[in-house]
């Protein structure tokens, strides 16, 4: 029998269990209390910020817990007769429950023609139906069906609501598994700065990184989630700076035998060099994704070193986007950094 996801096994079923979203919880809370909330309502926020799992959440209590929630995936259901489907079936009451609640997700993906059809039943809204629309994004909503619904933004989760979140998972796993688990704070704050605001994508990596080693060391979580190591990424900076020519050909050669994907390697190296930028800027680590385990290196880089990262920083940027299409990037990388050796 496969394992159940982490993700799943502490998906929130109380509003109690979702982390941070606190004035979107208040409001829905007291809507419930009182039998105020509207038949149409719409979530909108970045992925893993809690929108679906707070829709189910609002339903089932809606519901007393009674019944069963009607979920479609407009991404992959986007048509006009998925929606008359829903339009059909809200016609009838339900048969074990107060409410019949329809939850769509990822609303945005709908047909124009969908939401045509869409618009007619929030404009007359069966009275026993509730229709719980999630998006990651609003502006492809049209304008005649934002001006029916009642909206609530999910924000990102801040670093440390991940942190606390992730810790609470690998406690709570601890007492199956004996205290099997081990890590560093650095271990985690690294996947929470990873996620960069989405708790499913925290607790995903968690999961890949525990199925790698149980201690949660930076460097296993680094080996799991299968990103650039951070010293491979100071080795090519430092390579630059010095104008070593040699290396920088071979930290990219190495780069590629590993079968690492170098389009990638050059996405996380552009986060990494605007992380020495914010750095220069800040002299913190609060805004970076890097873990605070480098901040000695950080500070035995010069002034004159910080200038040029920004130069660096303009030209991984346009890197970037020169090799977005390219079938064989390796020249062009090569290419760029050999010259930057020349200039800097």
């Amino acid at each position: 029998m496969s394992k159940q996801s982490l993700a799943v096994k502490y998906r929130p079923k109380r509003f109690n269990d979702v982390v941070e979203q606190d004035v979107v919880k208040s409001i829905l809370s007291s809507q419930l209390e009182d039998h105020s909330f509207k038949n149409c309502l719409l979530f909108t926020g970045s992925a893993g910020t809690g929108k679906t799992s707070s829709a189910r959440i609002f339903g089932n209590e809606i519901n007393d817990f009674k019944g069963t929630l009607i979920e479609l995936d407009a991404a992959s259901n986007n048509s006009v007769d998925d929606v008359r489907k829903i339009i059909e079936e809200s016609k009838y009451r339900a048969l074990d429950a107060p409410y019949k609640v329809f939850i769509l997700d990822e609303v945005h993906s709908l047909s124009s023609q969908a939401w045509q059809a869409l618009l007619k039943v929030l404009e007359e809204p069966v009275p026993t139906s509730v229709y719980i629309l999630c998006t990651t994004d609003p502006q492809k909503i049209p304008a005649t069906i934002m001006s029916r619904v009642q909206r609530y933004n999910f924000q990102k989760i801040t670093h440390d609501g991940i942190v606390s979140r992730l810790k609470y998972i690998i406690d709570q796993e601890n007492k199956e598994l004996n205290n099997l688990l081990t890590y560093e704070d650095s271990a985690i704050s690294f996947i929470a700065k990873t996620a960069d605001g989405g708790m499913r994508d925290a607790i995903t990596l968690l999961d890949k990184s525990i199925g790698y080693s149980n201690e949660l060391t930076l460097n296993n979580v680094v080996q799991a989630i299968g990103s650039v190591n951070y010293d491979t990424m100071f080795e090519l900076t430092d390579s630059i700076l010095s104008m070593n020519k040699k290396d920088v050909i071979t930290i990219i050669e190495n780069i590629h035998r590993t079968g690492l994907d170098l389009k990638q390697f050059i996405k996380s190296y552009n986060y990494f060099v605007l992380d020495l930028c914010k750095y220069d800027i800040l002299r913190s680590f609060e805004y970076l994704q890097m873990p605070e385990t480098y901040e000695d290196k950080m500070k035995s880089y010069k002034d004159s070193d910080f200038d040029f990262f920004t130069t660096l920083l303009n030209e991984v940027i346009g890197l970037n986007n020169n090799i977005k299409w390219e079938m064989i990037p390796k020249p062009y990388i090569e290419s760029t950094f050999l010259l930057l050796c020349s200039e800097s």
